[in-house]
């Protein structure tokens, strides 16, 4: 983490950045990557076409956005509409803000698929009443937090970028990421099971469900300075950030965390 930081420190004490110029805006809006009732490509073509944007910034690396145009997913709310917004204005940037490498980064530690394999073991343990009651607990508040998410998300695309949205996601991020620890930390199957990376080394369940949850922000983290290094290579330019909703609230803290006076947060959802 420390080399996050450290770019943070040299952008803010930079002269070249400390000049008088007009602030960057940055609005971040949380979406939904597929398709559906609650989002598609010709609504958020909409707000796009409304905030007009002189950058896009993708919750994609840097090899995502060179071949952008070439594997478009027909699903993909983001792409399609960001596509058709830079048809419209070509003269738009369409930058990355993600991890550099991240699924690559990922399964090389072995991270996938021990992730999706310790939630599933835990539900497996849960059902069958072989938690300890400490652990139950902790297993039912994160199911109830998915439901309390589920259902606040089916109220559409604007109270997905809510307050209340953010409060509830956070909660459930941080049991997923932090608290779930504590039953792979102190049940002896996850040390048992293993997976075998990409090299050809094991690696249990246990390791990798931490370095996965430790990888939540090492990620938003890169994800902000992205963000911010963008923000002062684009003085006094209108950025719109498509982040996936559940990364919106730890992006945002991050952003204001991280707020020397030179940029903007502007929400869309709560101008008036």
């Amino acid at each position: 983490m420390k080399y996050l930081f450290l770019i943070l420190f040299s952008l803010s004490i930079n002269p070249l950045f400390s000049q008088n110029s007009d602030k960057t805006k940055l609005y971040i809006i949380g979406t939904v990557h597929e398709s559906s009732n609650i989002l598609n490509p010709e609504m958020l073509f909409e707000l796009l076409d409304e905030i007009k944007p002189d950058i896009l910034l993708q919750e994609n690396d840097s090899e995502q956005i060179a071949a952008y145009f070439e594997d478009v997913k027909p699903n993909s709310n983001e792409q399609n509409a960001s596509i058709k917004y830079l048809e419209k204005y070509p003269k738009t940037l369409n930058l990355p803000f993600e991890f550099e490498g991240r699924n690559a980064y990922r399964k090389s530690n072995g991270m996938t698929p021990t992730d999706n394999l310790t939630i599933k073991l835990i539900d497996s343990l849960y059902n069958k009443n072989l938690l300890n009651l400490e652990n139950t607990k902790i297993y039912k508040e994160y199911l109830d937090a998915n439901k309390s998410l589920i259902a606040f998300s089916k109220k559409g695309f604007k109270a997905l970028n809510s307050i209340e949205f953010d409060s509830i996601n956070r909660y459930r991020q941080n049991i997923q990421h932090h608290s779930l620890t504590k039953i792979t930390d102190s049940e002896t199957i996850f040390s048992k099971r293993f997976v075998t990376k990409p090299d050809g080394q094991r690696i249990s369940l246990r390791e990798g469900y931490k370095l996965w949850c430790n990888f939540w922000d090492l990620r938003n983290n890169s994800m902000a300075i992205n963000i911010i290094r963008t923000a002062y290579q684009h003085k006094g330019k209108k950025i719109v950030i498509l982040t996936g909703v559940q990364h919106k609230y730890y992006i945002k803290e991050l952003l204001e965390k991280y707020h020397d006076g030179n940029y903007e947060i502007v929400d869309y959802f709560r101008r008036n």
